[in-house]
């Protein structure tokens, strides 16, 4: 992943999360998420969504407490165990060898958080999604690994699936994913929206963010 001009490893993020430096959490639903989460659900019950690079985002919770299945990956298991246990959720933990990780599955078996590195991730695991939130994590890994991010992505995007990207708009660098990227990243089978546009939050704006723009793909 990349901030900026500082690269972070996988390793780093995790140590990020179990020494709890984790300022870039937000505890509260992400305005784009409430303002568009309709067009990302598309009046369907129980859709099987994916969350990448999910750490213990509050829009997983708010998935699951609407019937809906929630599928993440997370390379610091810190997140996820806080994420089960700050919502007081059951949950069991399962070695998966192919992945190098752990699964960390609720009692019901409508979440599901994979603990590894996302590009060991791929549609043998799990498939078919309905909906993708994926929330500064296109552009949160390095510029180098973005077409390889983007075919996993693809891979595992179901009939109807409706991908919602969030994108930083940040002051300190360029903006690593444009309109132009994403419609060639996404040209064949799928259509890309770019639909809204908001001005950063304070907390935002404390790590340099101006806004956030939101594209929609959709599978065709």
């Amino acid at each position: 992943m990349e901030e900026g001009d500082c690269t972070v490893t996988v390793d780093e993020w995790a140590k990020l999360w179990k020494d709890g430096k984790t300022d870039f959490h937000i505890s509260e639903l992400c305005p784009m998420f409430t303002k568009h989460v309709d067009k990302l659900l598309n009046n369907r019950e129980k859709v099987k969504t994916f969350v990448p690079l999910c750490g213990k985002a509050v829009e997983m919770k708010w998935l699951w407490d609407k019937g809906h299945e929630v599928v993440g990956i997370e390379c610091g298991e810190e997140a996820l165990k806080e994420f089960f246990e700050e919502n007081k959720i059951g949950y069991s933990i399962v070695e998966i060898p192919e992945l190098k990780g752990k699964l960390y599955k609720s009692d019901d078996g409508r979440i599901r958080l994979y603990c590894c590195d996302f590009y060991l991730f791929n549609s043998a695991i799990e498939s078919e999604f309905g909906a993708i939130w994926d929330s500064g994590a296109l552009n949160a890994i390095n510029a180098t690994d973005q077409e390889k991010y983007v075919a996993i992505i693809k891979s595992l995007m179901g009939n109807r699936c409706v991908n919602l990207s969030v994108i930083d708009d940040a002051t300190d660098w360029e903006i690593p994913v444009n309109f132009d990227k994403m419609k060639t990243w996404f040209k064949d089978g799928f259509s890309v929206e770019a639909n809204d546009y908001v001005e950063a939050d304070e907390k935002l704006k404390s790590f340099g963010i101006k806004g956030q723009q939101l594209y929609t793909i959709s599978k065709l």
